[in-house]
């Protein structure tokens, strides 16, 4: 067994070398990649640790749930009331109405423990909308304290029901954890990320080489190689592993394994590596981990709001990094460390308060964060211009109720344009289509018209094709061809974020049924493939290319604009569109099939230099970068159709030329 109740300084410069990963990533400074997996470290560190605790008390008969728990308060409590009364206050002063709303919801699951639940439902850990998220960090800690519900009962039953079998347990408990990390994360990516039961098995992994489920390492030299090899791997792992839907998964488990390597040999004798992470500076910034880690995140964002969220300069981060150590210095020394020095001084009636403050705090600050999601966030804080833009950013989208629902079991309220008449055409594509519905649906009112929808978001309108963001979008694809062939359809309309499923090295990588990867090699053949199907089984089929888009997070930087006096964002440069659709395009044209008709949007939004994110009323066309707004999609309304009625005009009355 470990002797892990023994201070082992080399364990606070573990933490060094993590929450400083963590932090010198989000605040844009050096070349980890991987900073985020700091956590990861953490998770181990914690689970070998507190595993370690409840298992010698198990086994001296001295564990409580109340002790257990108010050791937990003690640590826990304190630092984190102060960053969420601070981080509360300053969002009073600072925040867009719908972002102190989703602060004040944050806060509540925060002291509920259950903020990775709710995060996990929002947005996942990589996507922008989170860098908006004050408290988007306090995910890992509802995660540890989820866990520490559960494992002093498992500990209890174990040692009363199976003593002999305690590794063997913990290990099936580590690998079944650890399966379903695999099995969710390519379907549920933010649930693998966030939830308890796909991250306990980093917890457990530091749990099982606390009570001994590694073999020791005695010897000198294979703790110096073991330990100098784990360091090594843990490193490049900061730097190897990139963000993004696809972690944690199997990468995950090299910086986890590295970890739990670097305290198992710890824990067996000294070595070179020891040594190192004991350095007294590594060992002070492991000291503050836990209040640098909860200070950072929130100073991050905020430094940020005010500039329209761009990225931090290095001067700037470099900045953030003295004020977040400043501050968490004078936190740890304040208000982590004497709470936590009563109990350690033998101070045991001070135990009795403990709980009672603990609950009257979570009380006022509960209040607080109640009060502060009144008015829909304190709406009467800014202008109603203002509050406009920033309702923008969160708008009632039309037929949202559709996405993922193919066509022949859509619901009613699925089918766009005019009641009570049979579909003749349909709208086929991924959440642009889901933008431009409103439009398909004011001209099937004009021409007493209806169009069936087939949405689904990040999945392409192209057969056979799996797009790595969605796994379930070769799935989506067959559904729609399966109902296209014994549907009485006359025309398709295809709509899409073509630029991102026509060009190489963006965010969404395709491949297909043959066995293809990669945009370059998919996108050609699968358009044309896709048509030639169309063009089977359907009259006619319009071919909408992509519409110009704007810049990011567009409704929150005008209102930011308008709240601040600033210059409002500059549009999209022409040059700049047309180079990110040349590919849509040169495949688009290339198409042989005679019922292929091609519409190209970005006449009405572009002129030689740029590209409008504006009507001439002020009204904003788009609801974030890409996706049209309402008003984008009655702006395209009009525009688009006049172009069916010229095309229209331009097709010949066959039945009057044959009478003349």
């Amino acid at each position: 067994m470990s002797s892990a109740h023994v201070y082992r300084p080399d364990i606070d410069g573990l933490r060094a070398i993590a929450v400083l990963a963590v932090v010198l990533y989000h605040f844009g400074i050096g070349p980890l990649h991987g900073g985020f997996v700091g956590v990861d470290v953490f998770f181990v560190i914690s689970g070998y640790l507190i595993t370690g605790i409840i298992h010698r008390e198990i086994q001296a008969g001295t564990f409580t749930f109340a002790d257990f728990y108010e050791r937990r308060i003690r640590r826990i409590f304190p630092a984190l009331f102060a960053v969420l009364l601070a981080t509360l206050a300053v969002g009073v002063w600072l925040l867009l109405p719908s972002d102190l709303a989703r602060l004040g919801g944050a806060t509540l699951a925060t002291l509920a423990f259950v903020s990775n639940v709710l995060f996990s439902r929002q947005s996942g850990y990589f996507d922008t909308s989170s860098e908006y998220n004050p408290l988007l960090h306090t995910w890992s800690l509802a995660v540890e304290e989820q866990f520490y519900i559960g494992l002093p009962i498992l500990l209890i039953l174990i040692h009363k029901f199976a003593r002999t079998r305690l590794k063997a347990v913990l290990a099936a408990c580590c690998i079944v954890s650890f399966a379903l990390c695999l099995l969710v994360q390519p379907l549920r990516p933010a649930y693998a990320f966030f939830l308890s039961p796909f991250r306990a098995w980093e917890l457990l992994l530091g749990g099982l080489v606390a009570v001994g489920g590694m073999p020791a390492v005695a010897h000198r030299l294979p703790r110096e190689c073991v330990a100098a090899t784990a360091l090594v791997v843990l490193g490049g792992s900061l730097l190897w592993i990139e963000a993004g839907r696809s972690f944690p998964g199997w990468q995950a488990a090299v910086p986890v394994i590295a970890t739990a390597l670097l305290l198992h040999t710890g824990a067996h004798g000294t070595s070179l590596v020891q040594r190192l992470l004991s350095w007294r500076p590594l060992v002070l910034v492991g000291l503050i981990s836990y209040s640098l880690y909860l200070w950072h995140w929130p100073l991050a964002v905020f430094a940020r709001y005010r500039n329209a969220m761009e990225p931090l300069t290095l001067q700037q981060g470099i900045a953030l990094l003295i004020v977040a150590l400043l501050i968490s210095t004078a936190s740890y020394r304040w208000i982590e460390t004497p709470l936590r020095r009563r109990r350690s001084k033998g101070l045991h009636g001070w135990r009795r308060p403990v709980f009672p403050m603990a609950i009257a705090a979570t009380l006022v600050l509960g209040v607080a964060a109640t009060v502060s999601r009144l008015d829909a966030g304190w709406q009467r804080r800014f202008p109603a211009n203002v509050v406009a833009l920033d309702a923008a950013r969160l708008p009632l989208i039309p037929y949202r109720e559709c996405d993922g629902k193919p066509p022949g079991t859509t619901m009613q309220s699925c089918i766009a344009g005019a009641p009570a008449v049979p579909p003749r055409s349909l709208v086929w594509g991924d959440s642009h289509a889901l933008a431009w519905a409103p439009a398909f649906h004011h001209i099937g009112l004009r021409d007493s018209q209806a169009y069936t929808l087939a949405v689904k978001s990040t999945c392409p309108p192209l057969l056979g094709v799996s797009n790595s963001f969605n796994p379930a979008c070769a799935d989506f694809s067959r559904k729609v061809h399966a109902w296209i062939k014994t549907a009485d359809i006359q025309t398709v309309y295809l709509v899409a974020t073509w630029v991102d499923y026509s060009n190489p090295g963006t965010r969404y990588l395709l491949s297909d049924e043959h066995g293809r990867k990669g945009n370059a090699n998919v996108f050609g053949p699968a358009l044309t493939n896709t048509l030639k199907f169309l063009g089977q089984n359907v009259e006619s089929v319009m071919l909408i290319g992509p519409t110009p888009g704007a810049p990011d997070n567009l409704p929150y930087k005008v209102g930011m604009a308008a709240l601040t006096g600033s210059a409002p964002p500059l549009p999209k440069p022409a040059f700049e569109f047309h180079g990110a659709s040349h590919t849509f395009w040169e495949n688009a044209k290339a198409q042989k099939e005679r019922t292929v008709t091609l519409i190209d949007p970005s006449g009405w939004f572009c002129d030689a230099s740029a590209c409008i994110y504006r009507d001439g009323h002020g009204h904003l066309l788009y609801r974030d970068d890409e996706h049209l707004s309402i008003d984008g999609a009655v702006y395209v309304t009009n525009r688009f159709r006049s172009e069916l009625d010229a095309r229209d005009a331009e097709i010949p009355d066959t039945d009057a030329a044959a009478a003349r």
